[in-house]
Formats: structure tokens, C-alpha cells, sequence
């Protein structure tokens, strides 16, 4: 994933390769309640692979463009200013499908026995 904005202004394409570093992890797109906004919001989040660490997030997402493998979401991301303030940003990520397989769990071999057919 590669955020298109950076404080809700749209970064030209020529420098997204220079201040935009990919993130990378498993996106998660639900549905939960919002204590600040009193109601019940949708959220992408991108979580750190096989673990429940949220790395970023996105409000109210929306695609507005897919294909090649790749596509983009729209919404909001939701900071904290200098002042301490919370504050809301438009952003846009780029995410691209990895659709190599994942890498293949070790088995657990301590407790196998062969099977015997008496």
C-alpha cells in the first residue's frame, strides 16, 4: 500500500516514489462503532501479517478504481495534530494484491504417528 496523500494533499505522481514508502500487510475492511462520531463506521485497516497490530487506517473507505492487480480506496485518515487535536485528513491508498502463495505453515511432525491398519 502507498498513501496518494500526505496531510490530504494529492502527492504528484513523479514524487510517490520519493516520499511514499510502501507498507506492506493484510487489509481488513469492517464494519464498527465510532465513539467519536457516535455511529457505526466502516474502516480498512492495514494489519502487520499474522499479527493484530494495526499499522494504518482508513475511515469511511471506498474503491474508486481496480484492475492489474492493484486498486485504490478512498476515505479519510484521522491523526493527531501538534496541538493535540484530532484531525481528519481526505487519503487515498494505492494497495496492490500479492498473489503469491503464502509460505507454507511447518508441520508438526512431534506428535504424528503412522497409520496401521490391523
Amino acid at each position: 500500500m502507498v498513501k496518494l496523500r500526505m496531510g490530504g494533499i494529492s502527492l504528484p505522481s513523479r514524487v510517490l516514489g520519493d516520499r511514499a514508502a510502501p507498507r506492506f500487510g493484510e487489509l481488513r475492511i469492517l464494519d464498527t462503532d465510532d465513539q467519536g462520531l457516535r455511529r457505526p463506521v466502516k474502516l480498512a485497516r492495514l494489519m502487520e501479517h499474522g499479527s493484530p497490530v494495526i499499522r494504518e487506517t482508513l475511515l469511511e473507505p471506498r474503491i474508486l478504481w481496480c484492475g492489474d492487480g492493484r486498486f485504490t480506496l478512498t476515505g479519510f485518515e484521522r491523526i493527531r495534530n501538534r496541538n493535540g487535536e484530532i484531525v481528519e485528513y481526505a487519503q487515498s491508498w494505492l494497495c496492490e494484491i500479492d498473489f503469491s502463495p503464502p509460505p507454507e505453515a511447518p508441520r508438526d511432525t512431534l506428535r504424528a504417528a503412522p497409520y496401521k491398519d490391523r
